[in-house]
């Protein structure tokens, strides 16, 4: 079998890119970023705009995208991402596939490409580690659309807004369900999964060990979410839901989604007010990340 060496200049080999589907990019990108320390082990971080270094150098303004991030801003975010600071600690490999904006299904599917690869690269571990944020992002859309929700909500009472809290549960659990399969079925794969300003939702099927206790976001604050798993990005996509309703689960959709709404402004003001927040009120600062890795370094590896 053929034997890949990862490089920065061959992710579209392996890798989509994200463009105008994922994102404001008009153009096809892939903004990943990898380290050769010539280790035989390999560190993988997947996940959105905390994964990426959103908000990385709290002086960067709000408009800042990876396309005109200048050579030195660039470096400061790499050098200060929680994998790079992990990984240069152990003397290991890195791999971040990471961009803002994403959702959990896009990690997921990030996990698949990843997969197809792991028989062709030459390492003895590869650690892959997925930080998911909020539930239901991209929901109802290109990245789902394999789905068939309308037979779903035809097929089930969806007459209690605990059917929609069970709904919005198991969009995760499936999610997470696909990564274990995954990762599960190569021998020199682990799997590491946590949560950014979320708290942890469907994780049935991971083992103890395959979890992050803590969330990022308890790192950061005092402030715990008790259990929200939405936040600002992932609400607006769920409305769609509506059009597979009739009228007697509209009137239970729309009580569960005025509670969703509230649990998402409440996430929101809390990411603004922990520390190390950057300008924009949604990302850790690099202390943030160094928090993040220092938690992840004692705690876990």
């Amino acid at each position: 079998m053929k034997k890949i060496t990862l490089n920065q200049s061959n992710f579209k080999q392996f890798f989509s890119p994200v463009g105008p589907l994922h994102s404001h990019h008009e153009e096809h990108i892939w903004p990943y970023d990898y380290k050769d320390r010539n280790s035989d082990t390999l560190l993988v971080t997947i996940g959105d705009s905390w994964t990426f270094g959103s908000g990385i150098d709290p002086s960067w303004p709000e408009h800042l995208t990876y396309t005109n991030l200048l050579p030195e801003q660039n470096n400061f975010r790499l050098d200060n991402l929680y994998g790079n600071l992990i990984s240069k600690d152990k003397g290991w490999n890195w791999l971040n596939l990471g961009f803002y904006s994403m959702g959990n299904q896009w990690i997921a599917n990030k996990v698949f490409e990843l997969r197809g690869l792991v028989p062709h690269l030459e390492f003895k571990k590869i650690i892959v580690m997925c930080v998911l944020t909020g539930t239901a992002r991209w929901f109802h859309t290109w990245q789902d659309g394999h789905i068939d929700y309308k037979s779903h909500f035809n097929n089930n009472a969806m007459t209690e807004t605990q059917h929609y809290e069970n709904f919005l549960l198991d969009i995760n659990k499936k999610i997470i369900e696909q990564i274990t399969h995954l990762t599960n079925s190569a021998g020199n794969v682990s799997l590491l999964v946590g949560t950014n300003g979320v708290d942890h939702c469907g994780f049935n099927s991971l083992r103890e060990e395959q979890i992050i206790p803590l969330p990022w976001y308890r790192l950061l604050t005092d402030t715990k979410l008790n259990g929200i798993s939405v936040d600002i990005d992932s609400i607006k996509y769920l409305p769609s839901i509506e059009n597979y309703l009739s009228s007697e689960q509209k009137f239970a959709f729309q009580k569960w989604m005025m509670a969703k709404i509230d649990q998402a402004e409440e996430q929101n003001a809390m990411i603004k007010d922990m520390q190390y927040v950057s300008s924009d009120g949604f990302h850790p600062t690099h202390n943030g990340h160094r928090k993040w890795a220092d938690y992840i370094l004692q705690k876990i590896l």
